[in-house]
């Protein structure tokens, strides 16, 4: 059974978990603004669009944040499955084998 004491320590580490990712919300909407300020400066079109990717990048991170923090309020993040690390596959390129890593650029360009 949890002691008060044992209940106000649970409510206070959940308020620094929800303070941190309010914060990283925070970070991702503001580096947003930031891309979005320079595709406006950006001088050709190529630039703008480039800074325009980055700005959906961090909207796009900030709603992971948001999501993960509205869809299990109550769990701790060390029980909350993270949605931002991905999922091991078949396709992983850290599995696979890599000629680039045992090739010398000579032998990959027919040289050898």
């Amino acid at each position: 059974m949890f002691t008060p004491r044992d209940l106000i320590r649970a409510q206070r580490a959940s308020q620094r978990v929800e303070t941190a990712m309010q914060e990283k919300i925070g970070y991702c909407r503001q580096q947003a603004a930031e891309c979005a300020a320079r595709a406006q400066e950006a001088a050709d079109k190529d630039t703008r669009e480039l800074f325009l990717r980055f700005r959906d990048s961090w909207l796009k991170a900030a709603k992971r944040y948001e999501s993960s923090a509205a869809a299990a309020p109550d769990e701790s993040p060390e029980r909350r499955p993270s949605s931002f690390a991905p999922e091991p596959s078949t396709h992983d390129w850290r599995s696979r084998p890599n000629d680039a890593r045992t090739d010398t650029t000579a032998e990959r360009l027919g040289a050898a």
